[in-house]
């Protein structure tokens, strides 16, 4: 898959998430993994944060981000 399609991916699984809360985290995260210096820790902290919040929606983006 081409970045292109996986950001496009990631978009419209983000679009269909109906808590704004993790909407805006999950947001966070995609703009924190197109950061050309990201680190580890930085990504940790905001899956942590989903996890905290919704546990079966962290399991889903997991996934996701695995299959690209």
């Amino acid at each position: 898959m081409s970045e292109s399609e996986n950001i496009q991916s990631l978009d419209t699984f983000i679009r269909n998430v109906q808590n704004q809360e993790v909407k805006g985290l999950l947001l966070k995260l995609k703009n924190e993994m197109r950061k050309p210096d990201v680190t580890w820790e930085s990504v940790k902290t905001i899956l942590s944060s989903i996890e905290q919040k919704d546990p079966e929606l962290m399991t889903q983006t997991l996934s996701m981000l695995i299959k690209e």
